[in-house]
């Protein structure tokens, strides 16, 4: 079965996704040709519509939302066992807007041309075995980039806010309360069986992609078909200090801090000593460590990859 299918967000963008559907639709069909449009629902229900598109044996599953919806459906097509033979690909619209700086496609016209011009590649995809709300054992993929440490605790409150501010502003006032809740996790790392000793964290970051809280350039290095995450370990430094080094957290400066551990690596297991560290995921908040992070090299195939 040779078809796309668009998984779209209403919500998305405060809204406008399912405001404008109509003019959203004719304008990726006419750079597209014809596609299949299916909505969510519910919080989840995107990562169900791309499982049942792989299961129909569907050539390309398009995510037309923010970070959150791309997440869901890379689950979903994950999940299945011809996930890896479905062609993925971003249509960008919403808050975050990270994995679209990652991919270099800042606008839906930039993603639709990329789709149409670029071929589809293989890359790799980010799988976390972590420890949900309720104390149960849980994993998810990721594509983009994961973390633990304040960064859940920032996810949670910014997407319990309005956002009318948009992306970045959101994220940028969702750290700055974060800081001032946030008690800072005691952990111990291994990196790919290498003890990496104790830390007192502010965040434990493995980037398959570069950027993460609404512009913020984690790993500058990272490239999505390598084979291996970039690790930062950026160490608490109380709430002063931490706000005077958040601009070297979007100008992708965060590793030349003192104290701040880097690495490539395939494989990073947190465990937790003492207090929280906060999960996030590709944007979403769905637990707390311990967490083992790993790389699955060329697992995805991207459409509208970089070159």
């Amino acid at each position: 079965m040779s078809e796309t299918v668009v998984i779209a967000n209403p919500a998305a963008a405060a809204g406008r996704v399912g405001r404008t559907r109509e003019l959203l639709q004719a304008q990726i069909t006419e750079a597209l040709g014809p596609c299949r449009f299916v909505e969510t629902e519910r919080a989840g229900h995107a990562t169900t519509l791309a499982r049942d598109a792989a299961e129909k044996g569907v050539s390309r599953v398009l995510s037309l939302g923010g970070d959150g919806t791309h997440h869901e459906v890379v689950n979903g097509l994950m999940e299945h066992r011809n996930g890896p033979r479905v062609a993925f690909g971003v249509l960008p619209a919403g808050t975050g807007g990270d994995l679209r700086r990652t991919l270099g496609v800042m606008t839906l016209e930039d993603a639709l041309k990329a789709i149409k011009d670029r071929p589809v590649r293989s890359v790799d995809v980010g799988h976390a075995r972590f420890t949900d709300d309720a104390g149960e054992e849980q994993s998810r993929w990721f594509v983009n980039l994961a973390s633990c440490g304040m960064s859940g605790l920032v996810d949670r409150i910014v997407n319990t806010s309005s956002k009318r501010l948009g992306g970045a502003a959101s994220f940028y006032l969702g750290t700055l309360r974060a800081m001032a809740q946030y008690r800072p996790a005691r952990v111990s790392i291994k990196a790919d069986g290498r003890d990496l000793g104790v830390h007192t964290i502010s965040l434990v970051v493995v980037g398959n992609g570069q950027y993460a809280g609404g512009g913020m350039r984690f790993c500058p290095e990272a490239q999505i078909d390598d084979g291996v995450f970039d690790l930062v370990v950026v160490p608490d430094a109380g709430v002063v200090r931490s706000v005077l080094r958040t601009p070297r957290l979007y100008d992708g400066t965060i590793a030349k801090v003192p104290g701040v551990v880097t690495a490539r690596v395939r494989e990073v297991i947190v465990e937790m000593i003492e207090r929280t560290a906060w999960l996030d995921l590709d944007g979403e908040a769905p637990g707390r460590g311990p967490v083992t992070f790993r790389v699955y090299a060329g697992r995805l195939r991207l459409a509208g990859a970089p070159t």
